[in-house]
């Protein structure tokens, strides 16, 4: 759960508190975790916007990631708070690249990554995002490269 979410023009932010079960053998926060806090501040950058993945999933909507590309660049540790950044870099008619960025308190970056996702329906079925999705995903633009 994030102690506080927040936007600053079109960047998204969310903190988390780093916990024992998300560290690794090494004393660092485990390299798949990472993953799962940029899943996680997906999910509430939806919930920030007005579109939580249960209201997504009651209209029929589901975003499959395809790719991420991830680069470690840090470690961080227990008790850490870290804070996930977010913006959307690109968008198609069914498609979105997020560029997430997580730093610890100290505004040090752990990780970049892209994350490309494509909109479907409960067939699997690729659809055109829905206007209301897409309004929040362009608040969230870093430039304007939208396939429409």
């Amino acid at each position: 759960m994030p102690y506080k979410i927040w936007r600053e023009d079109n960047t998204l932010f969310v903190n988390y508190k780093v916990r024992n079960h998300q560290i690794d053998s090494y004393g660092h926060i485990n390299n798949a975790t990472y993953l799962q806090f940029l899943e996680d501040a997906r999910a509430d950058f939806f919930s920030f916007l007005g579109h939580p993945l249960s209201f997504l999933a009651k209209n029929n909507i589901y975003i499959y990631i395809t790719e991420i590309s991830i680069k470690y660049l840090n470690p961080g540790f227990l008790d850490d708070v870290i804070t996930v950044s977010g913006n959307v870099t690109d968008i198609s008619k069914i498609r979105a690249t997020w560029h997430q960025n997580i730093y610890n308190a100290d505004s040090k970056k752990l990780v970049t990554a892209d994350v490309k996702g494509a909109f479907l329906d409960s067939n699997k079925k690729g659809i055109r995002i829905p206007e209301i999705v897409l309004k929040g995903l362009e608040s969230m633009l870093l430039n304007k490269n939208i396939e429409k």
